[in-house]
């Protein structure tokens, strides 16, 4: 029974004619059920694929319809769709595509499903898979867009460039990968800002899409030297490195405009003819201009720079270390009072080199073995810190253990009143090197002074003792010598007793000696008055005696006949007088002869007065 717009129909035919409605669109649900809609597909496959390589994808439908073929077909979904490549699935069975992948194939894949011989069926895509194409890595090289030598505190600047896509860029620093703060990079466009000179070293670029294939650039080395180093009095050139079109530039020292009057500048210039170390510090260029009323200015890196002090020679010395108490060795001390370290120090031997050493606090100690008594041979120090080598004197070096004996002498000081008020005692040793003298008294070391004593050395020769004589300096003195560097083997001199009775007393041998030498000089004197006087006689005698005589006679026969000698029995004993008188005028000087030949004149002109008592 239907009802239409509230009425009933109760007609028999009207009941078949819904029966038969109702069967119709039975049917029709049926038949959509079984072919008219189709399930959607399912992709699967790589999501990176290597170019000019072969990727399989696949695409599945579940469940397949009943009595139909399915045509897969493989899209590349772009701004348009790509066609990629078809396959068709019989009985349910999977499709399979073999695509050679090409850059183009990357992007979002998808799979189409529909009936291949019914139009009425609908088709149905897959889920979006997205493909991602890489090409081989290669020709991975490396641009420096700095040198390849800087020096501290300039920026180091790279870029490494390869064929292919998708590329990543690692930077290693002697195979290892740098991960230094300093360090930055972006792309393959790689720098170090303000270098030190741990940023030396080999460079290499490493190239890689994801795949197992990286290329790896050609390597190259980066030194980065210390600050750049000048001598004093050498020329120092700088160069900005910012270039530009009316540019104007300043340089500055230590972050303050230069206003020297010995630094000149050029553009993008500056150089010092000779240097001083007032000139050492960080340099920066700075690079202006203006556009449009604005200023704008770049800054060029720090450029740090050192004058340096040239090394003076070498002061050389040496002294004996002890190893044990059977080794020696000699330390030889090389030392610059002047210089900028690191100095590198050489010692030599003769012609031959014995060692080098860097110091850097202008100072080196060589060891040398010891063997006693021999000579070690004769020592030069070099010194050099970049500019020119300084040498030292030469060093002859023997060691010598101490020999005996040990000779204690000794003299004094006296004062107006000859009392003696100091005493110089002085201590030496047969042979040895590197000695070492000690002074006792009363068997007490004394030490280098006291309140009436001071210790002077003159090594190696002696040892000096100044003593100031008084009550407390009396007794006993001796010295004992060693080695400085040995203890083993001491020698010591006799003692001496002193005290200030002794000193002022003069020996018994002295007063002799001096007596003795004091009486030889009184007889010296009276046997050459003896011997003078008896020399003037004979020559006097021999020159003008017997003239004399002869007149003597001849004036005495002349008086004979008036004179009767025989009353004066003395008259051989005036003769005598006379002549000794004139034997006294023998000891006249040779200006007195001229009056004795006057009086002998007289004598021969005037008659001889006769003395009283004769007639």
């Amino acid at each position: 029974m239907f009802v239409v717009h509230g009425s009933k129909v109760t007609s028999s035919p009207l009941r078949m004619f819904a029966s038969v409605v109702v069967a119709m669109l039975g049917l029709c649900h049926c038949s959509n059920h079984n072919g008219t809609f189709l399930r959607t597909p399912e992709l699967s496959g790589p999501s990176e694929a290597l170019g000019n390589t072969v990727a399989v994808f696949e695409c599945k439908l579940l469940p397949h319809p009943e009595n139909e073929t399915v045509l897969m077909t493989l899209f590349n979904r772009g701004s348009t769709d790509t066609w990629l490549g078809d396959s068709t699935s019989l009985a349910g069975e999977a499709a399979i595509f073999n695509l050679v992948v090409k850059p183009s194939h990357a992007g979002d894949l998808v799979c189409q499903a529909r009936a291949q011989n019914n139009s009425n069926i609908k088709p149905t895509f897959s889920n979006t898979h997205y493909l991602k194409v890489f090409e081989p890595v290669s020709s991975a090289s490396v641009s420096i867009m700095s040198f390849t030598t800087i020096f501290e505190g300039e920026d180091l600047y790279l870029s490494c460039t390869a064929d292919g896509n998708n590329v990543s860029f690692t930077w290693l620093q002697n195979d290892q990968p740098i991960s230094s703060p300093h360090v930055m990079s972006r792309d393959h466009s790689f720098w170090i800002d303000r270098t030190t000179q741990a940023d030396s070293g080999t460079y290499v670029c490493e190239a890689s899409n994801g795949t197992d294939f990286t290329t790896r650039s050609q390597e190259f080395n980066i030194t980065v030297k210390g600050p750049r180093r000048v001598f004093e009095g050498e020329k120092l050139v700088l160069f900005c490195p910012i270039d530009g079109i009316n540019m104007s530039f300043t340089w500055l020292l230590n972050y303050q405009p230069i206003s020297s009057p010995h630094v000149l500048f050029s553009d993008r210039l500056l150089w010092i003819n000779r240097t001083t170390q007032a000139d050492s510090g960080t340099y920066v260029c700075e690079a202006s201009i203006s556009l449009k009323g604005i200023d704008y200015v770049s800054r060029s890196w720090n450029v740090n720079v050192i004058v340096k002090a040239v090394v003076s020679d070498p002061d050389i010395s040496f002294a004996v270390l002890t190893e044990d108490s059977h080794y020696f060795s000699v330390g030889v001390t090389c030392q610059s009072a002047v210089g900028t370290p690191p100095v590198a120090f050489s010692l030599y031997n003769g012609t031959e080199s014995v060692a080098n050493v860097t110091s850097a606090d202008r100072r080196a100690v060589f060891r040398v073995p010891v063997v006693f008594g021999e000579h070690l041979g004769t020592f030069r120090c070099q010194a050099n810190n970049g500019a020119k080598t300084a040498s030292s004197g030469w060093l002859p070096i023997k060691i010598e253990k101490v020999k005996g004996p040990v000779s204690l002498t000794y003299d004094y000081d006296i004062a107006e009143n000859f009392a003696v008020v100091g005493v110089r005692l002085y201590c030496k040793v047969a042979a040895g090197s590197h000695l070492r003298y000690q002074w006792f008294l009363n068997k007490s070391l004394l030490q280098d002074h006291g309140s009436f004593y001071y210790v002077f050395n003159q090594l190696p020769e002696q040892s000096i003792l100044i003593l100031s004589v008084g009550r407390s300096s009396a007794g006993t003195y001796h010295c004992v010598v060693s080695n400085s560097f040995d203890n083993t083997t001491t020698i010591s001199s006799r003692g001496r007793y002193l005290d200030k009775e002794v000193l002022n007393r003069l020996p018994v041998l002295v007063v002799a000696v001096v007596f003795g030498c004091f009486i030889f000089l009184i007889l010296l004197v009276v046997i050459c008055c003896g011997f003078g006087v008896i020399y003037s006689k004979i020559y006097w005698r021999r020159e003008y005696g017997d003239k004399f005589l002869l007149e003597m006679e001849r004036r005495v026969v002349a008086y004979e006949g008036e004179l009767d000698v025989s009353e004066y029995s003395d008259g051989a004993d005036v003769l005598r007088t006379v002549g000794d008188g004139f034997d006294q005028a023998s000891d006249a000087s040779s200006d007195e002869w001229p009056q004795i030949a006057r009086q002998k004149k007289t004598i021969e002109d005037e008659p001889i007065e006769v003395p009283l008592g004769f007639k």
